[in-house]
């Protein structure tokens, strides 16, 4: 006969397994509602985004090199290093203009409208 305790650490591991496939679910689909930048060949594709406010901003890299995203006054938003396959995410909530770039290759700039 199982213990209480087995019993217990069987229905949590459960949980836990059941919360992990619904927040990577939501992830994804945050994913697909949300605007993308490709990050290839030393360039942000589309290097200028118009969003509405609340909207959601994924950058993947897909290049060769490591990258960043930072903005260019370096407080709105910034990415750690971002390997090749390695995304960012950031949800705008404020109206403006954000420029950002690459800390590792300055020539490469974008920018987000937030309307």
């Amino acid at each position: 006969m199982m213990s209480r305790r087995a019993i217990l650490l069987g229905a949590a591991a459960m949980l836990i397994l059941t919360l992990s496939v619904t927040l990577a679910a939501a992830a994804k689909d945050d994913d697909a509602k949300a605007h993308k930048v490709n990050i290839k060949d030393l360039k942000y594709d589309p290097a200028k985004l118009t969003i509405k406010a609340g909207e959601t901003v994924v950058w993947t890299n897909n290049d060769d090199k490591d990258h960043t995203v930072i903005s260019d006054d370096g407080e709105s938003f910034k990415s750690d290093n971002l390997g090749t396959g390695d995304k960012f995410r950031h949800t705008f909530e404020k109206k403006g203009k954000f420029p950002y770039h690459c800390q590792y290759h300055p020539r490469m700039k974008g920018v987000v409208v937030v309307q």
